[in-house]
């Protein structure tokens, strides 16, 4: 092999490498500011409740139902299904972070009650979310065994 050959070979090398660092810090870009734009509504749906207190007492369900309210928690069960639609783009830390922050929101007597009225008209696989890591309903209760594995037994 002439030099030539290897300054070749060793320049694409050092392209490929280039161009995978220049992905992975782009993907991170992506990420941060995806992260960013989630926090902005987040903190714009958070600053809209506490400005007005009949969305607050609306979100806590410490009134009646009206259609300001119904919408309010229409909007925040959108927001957490744009969460879940983009939840490739989180890092584990901020996933888990956020993942709590959800199942805090959906402890909230008021907004169980709109997810069970309202969750037809969402997907399958946000439904899914929502029931096995969020409110858990597919975990067995403590006492009860998990479910056995088909395991093929050797007679004897």
């Amino acid at each position: 092999m002439e030099i030539t050959e290897i300054v070749a070979v060793a320049s694409v090398a050092i392209a490929l490498v280039s161009l995978a660092i220049q992905q992975h810090l782009t993907r991170q870009q992506s990420k941060s500011e995806a992260r960013a734009r989630h926090y902005e509504r987040t903190q714009m749906l958070l600053l809209k409740a506490l400005e007005d207190p009949e969305l607050l007492e609306g979100i806590s369900g410490k009134q009646e139902e009206d259609q300001k309210q119904r919408r309010f928690r229409q909007l925040w069960f959108n927001h957490v299904e744009m969460i879940f639609r983009q939840r490739k783009l989180f890092d584990r830390l901020h996933w888990d972070g956020t993942l709590n922050d959800v199942r805090g929101f959906l402890n909230m007597p008021a907004m169980r009650e709109h997810w069970q009225g309202n969750q037809q008209y969402y997907a399958d696989d946000y439904r899914a979310f929502i029931d096995q890591h969020v409110i858990k309903k597919a975990e067995p209760p403590p006492n009860e065994a998990p479910p056995r594995k088909n395991l093929k037994l050797s007679s004897s």
